[in-house]
């Protein structure tokens, strides 16, 4: 794989609409490029959800959108290698920092799809009960317009994208993308590679829901299959075994807890997930997060 690096420079700074990227100041902003190889590259920044590109002969086919205060950031990237303007855009589930730059592709023609579930709750996104914040609306003009579910696929720039949906994981509506002859997989925020996961219980997700998304994953991924997480690094099916292990160990430690009737500020005060805090403990899911998320889970509780 061949890193590039194409660095863009905002002096923006701003606080994000997106409950994935709260409290994120960024005086500077940097767009990671990686070459994947058969025209597909990753572009990361680390603010918001890792965006895959595909850029052939028929044009540019974009996975995810970011947040609006970065797309110009994601568009300008991409246009150093094509030389173009995104043509296909493929939102894999609802969260702000996936789609928020949809309405700037759209305004230059970008067609876009998503799992049916995705176009109603990116037009009334629910409040969030973890954060007690809401997601900002898109306008009508930037919601998904193609419904896309398992099965169904995308012939460009002479890749097959087949698309997987995982009901009831991280939301109702995530779709993973796999490129069949690159043996390339976008996992959308079926993967966060090395943290714990935001499962979102208020759009329809589950623990046992993501892990069996991740499984979903194994099962059409091999040991050589390239992996764009949703968040963090470029991954392969280690990053995805270790996520499912994590997740399967942390959902018994707090059920053993709820097994005793114990509360949620009980169990808090017992750190059941000390062993996890230090390898998987990150910015928006710390390990208080990932014990109320595993709790609620299991007891429909928020406190």
């Amino acid at each position: 794989m061949r890193n590039l690096l194409i660095t863009i420079t905002s002096t923006l700074t701003f606080l994000t609409p997106s409950a994935l990227a709260e409290e994120t100041k960024a005086p500077e902003t940097i767009v990671h490029t990686s070459d994947l190889g058969h025209g597909i590259y990753e572009l990361r920044t680390d603010k918001a959800g890792n965006v895959g590109v595909s850029i052939g002969e028929d044009g540019v086919f974009m996975i995810d959108t970011q947040l609006g205060e970065l797309t110009p950031l994601i568009d300008a990237a991409q246009r150093k290698l094509s030389g173009k303007d995104v043509e296909l855009i493929l939102n894999t589930h609802v969260h702000y920092d996936h789609i928020g730059g949809n309405a700037y592709f759209a305004d230059k023609g970008a067609l876009i799809m998503a799992h049916p579930n995705v176009r109603p709750g990116a037009a009334n996104p629910v409040t969030s009960k973890m954060t007690g914040g809401t997601p900002e609306a898109l306008p009508a003009s930037a919601l998904p317009t193609i419904n896309v579910n398992a099965g169904d696929s995308v012939t460009m720039n002479g890749e097959t994208a087949k698309f997987y949906h995982a009901p009831n994981a991280h939301t109702s509506g995530d779709i993973f993308v796999y490129f069949e002859e690159a043996n390339i997989l976008h996992a959308g925020d079926l993967l966060f590679a090395n943290r714990f996961p935001y499962i979102d219980l208020d759009n329809g997700g589950s623990v046992d829901g993501y892990i069996e998304g991740m499984q979903a994953i194994l099962d059409v991924a091999n040991e050589d299959t390239v992996i764009i997480a949703g968040h963090g690094p470029t991954s392969t099916v280690k990053e995805v075994k270790a996520s499912i292990r994590m997740l399967a160990d942390t959902k018994k430690l707090i059920a053993g807890y709820v097994s005793q009737d114990k509360d949620l500020a009980t169990i808090q005060a017992a750190n059941p997930l000390s062993d996890y805090h230090d390898d998987w403990n990150w910015g928006f899911i710390t390990t208080e997060r990932m014990v109320w998320t595993l709790y609620r889970d299991l007891t429909g509780k928020i406190e």
